[in-house]
């Protein structure tokens, strides 16, 4: 069966070309300073909501768990740990007021859409709220020019809501982005099973058949220096 995850389908939305390059032709890309930072606050995150520690434990984690490749200048590598150390400072004496019933952390998925498609993915957060249904969350750093547009977008926690309802057979009533930097939620409204499940399909079959015809912006690309149809390698070739 040809597997689909949010992260295939949303290089495949972003750049056709960039679906090729990390998942036919199996190249990687170098992480930035952003995104290796990521990777450590999730890493974080995971083990407190794994564990409930306490906060001298869960920056403890965060040390141990510190990504440090990425970065421009060792300047740059603490300025951003210090960032870090401040966020989930923050986070944590936020959500020990919340006391939330926390489900499940990085909970992992999988389902049929078809007999030809399964559906695979790993949640953040599963939270149980009173009425028994079950709120999925999805962590991101911080609001900003570069990440709004999760805000707008429901494809990812849909799919997500897709995949956990039916492992534990339980309803999904709440969808959010939660921007730990700034400790704040967004909901976000489910696509409906049919809507959703039609996307897939269709978004399947053409990843499946190769189908390239979109290109995104190369010069907002990580692999604009690597792709053999980026144009910002073509442009920059001989600079």
């Amino acid at each position: 069966m040809f597997e689909l995850n949010y992260s295939k389908i949303n290089a495949y939305n972003f750049c056709n070309y960039l679906y090729k390059f990390l998942y036919i032709d199996k190249k990687y890309v170098k992480h930035n300073s952003k995104t290796s930072f990521g990777i450590s606050i999730h890493k974080a995150l995971k083990e407190y909501i794994n564990t409930r520690n306490s906060l001298s434990r869960f920056l403890e984690v965060y040390e141990e768990n510190w990504t440090n490749y990425g970065y421009s200048t060792g300047q740059e590598m603490m300025d951003y740990y210090y960032k870090g150390i401040d966020i989930l400072k923050r986070f944590f004496e936020y959500e020990r007021k919340r006391n939330a019933h926390i489900v499940s952390s990085e909970d992992f998925f999988e389902c049929n859409i078809s007999n030809d498609f399964i559906l695979r993915g790993t949640v953040d957060r599963v939270d149980l709220k009173d009425d028994g249904s079950l709120k999925i969350i999805d962590y991101k750093i911080n609001i900003d020019e570069n990440n709004e547009n999760h805000i707008r977008n429901n494809l990812q926690l849909s799919i997500y809501a897709y995949g956990i309802s039916r492992k534990y057979s339980k309803a999904v009533s709440e969808l959010v982005y939660y921007y730990v930097g700034n400790l704040k939620e967004f909901r976000i409204e489910y696509m409906g099973d049919e809507n959703l499940r039609n996307y897939l399909l269709d978004c399947g079959e053409k990843m499946k058949n190769i189908i390239l015809t979109h290109k995104g912006n190369c010069y907002s690309c990580l692999a604009k220096e690597l792709c053999q149809f980026s144009d910002y390698k073509r442009e920059n070739k001989n600079v």
